[in-house]
């Protein structure tokens, strides 16, 4: 009786650890929401913070996981049209990416990489899709949508082991060049073999890859710099509650009030000649996170910028000061507005608030 109470109790006890750990195991998805919403790991890291180190780069390891994730997104008939290339190489994203939104040393670095998501069923067979249409197996705007939900869950996926990412939904570098239906599409055949194929979920068809998609967006994932946070590198822009629960009502027959008609002045003006902006004129526009930017400038007798100010003590802490030291503000010195922005050198990752100091002088020749 002894031994078989011994027994009873050896087994009981064995059996806590597993049930201890299934307990703590288990997940509660209840706060995801408040963890999504608070933590702020799936903002957009901003060009120029991102983490140079090698050792902050995505393993593939972790991608095998992310991807998982993203791509278990349910798709239109489960088309499932995406195509994902991961490049790892720093030149090659740089080179992908090209310069037209940033500097490319600024959007990617040995610390990221570079996500292609391709997309099949966007090509018409005479712009030249080589697989032909038959059947469900058609041209659709759901492969835009399907790849869009499938990003936008691996962009959640990688917050989870600590990544964040930038989308570009359009690039302009030297290997990606639009190069299919007459400069349409982005085939980016430098990354794909005859031998990557694309499977149909639904129906287990499989397509290659090559000459039946085409490019979507591109996705970088890394770790934002050493030493950064929230403040310096995310990009808080304005995020608005566009949404609502309809009440019941049918709007359908509503219509727009038109705007009241001016009355016609009583004679014709002469058109007033152009005058330089006054001396000690203010002006402000909306800069990056929606931080007022104001700036004061005098005008010589050419109407020629003399002298300028510039608050923008409401962008992000770092970037906002280089909008007020003597070097950026010198290029304006000297110029007649409106000034071309072409001739204007931009902060280093803070073209919105370039934009916005630009857009704010140039409202001034209005």
């Amino acid at each position: 009786m002894k031994k078989l109470i011994a027994l009873i109790l050896a087994v009981l006890m064995l059996s806590l650890p597993v049930l201890s750990l299934a307990e703590e195991a288990a997940y509660n998805p209840a706060g995801f929401i408040d963890w999504f919403n608070e933590s702020n790991l799936w903002m957009t890291v901003a060009n120029g913070h991102w983490s140079t180190d090698p050792a902050d780069k995505i393993t593939d390891e972790e991608l095998e996981a992310i991807f998982s994730v993203a791509t278990k997104q349910q798709n239109a008939v489960h088309w499932t049209p995406w195509y994902f290339v991961v490049i790892k190489d720093t030149e090659e994203q740089q080179k992908i990416l090209g310069d037209y939104w940033d500097k490319p040393e600024n959007e990617a670095t040995d610390g990221t990489v570079t996500v292609l998501c391709l997309a099949d069923q966007i090509l018409t067979q005479e712009e030249g899709h080589v697989t032909p249409y038959d059947g469900y197996y058609m041209p659709t705007t759901f492969a835009y949508y399907d790849s869009g939900l499938t990003c936008s869950l691996l962009g959640v996926a990688a917050a989870a082991p600590g990544y964040q990412t930038h989308y570009f939904g359009s690039i302009y570098g030297e290997y990606a060049p639009k190069d299919v239906a007459d400069g349409k599409y982005q085939s980016m055949s430098r990354y794909i073999s005859d031998e990557d194929l694309r499977t149909w979920g639904f129906a287990g068809r499989v397509f290659p890859v090559k000459g039946n998609c085409v490019f979507v967006c591109a996705m970088v994932i890394g770790k934002p710099a050493a030493g950064e946070t929230i403040e310096t590198w995310g990009s808080n822009h304005i995020r608005p509650a566009n949404w609502k629960i309809w009440d019941g009502t049918d709007y359908s027959t509503q219509t727009v009030a038109a705007p009241a008609e001016e009355a016609a002045p009583a004679e014709e003006a002469a058109p007033a000649e152009e005058a330089p902006a006054a001396d000690g004129v203010t002006a402000t526009a909306v800069g990056f996170g929606g931080g007022e930017i104001s700036l004061t400038v005098t005008c010589d007798a050419e109407g020629k910028i003399a002298t300028l100010a510039i608050d923008a003590n409401s962008q992000t802490p770092g970037l906002g000061q280089k909008a007020m030291e003597d070097d950026f503000i010198a290029q304006f010195i000297g110029k007649a507005l409106p000034v071309n922005a072409a001739e204007i050198d931009a902060i280093a990752g803070a073209t919105i608030t370039t934009n916005a100091v630009i857009e704010a002088l140039n409202s001034l020749a209005k």
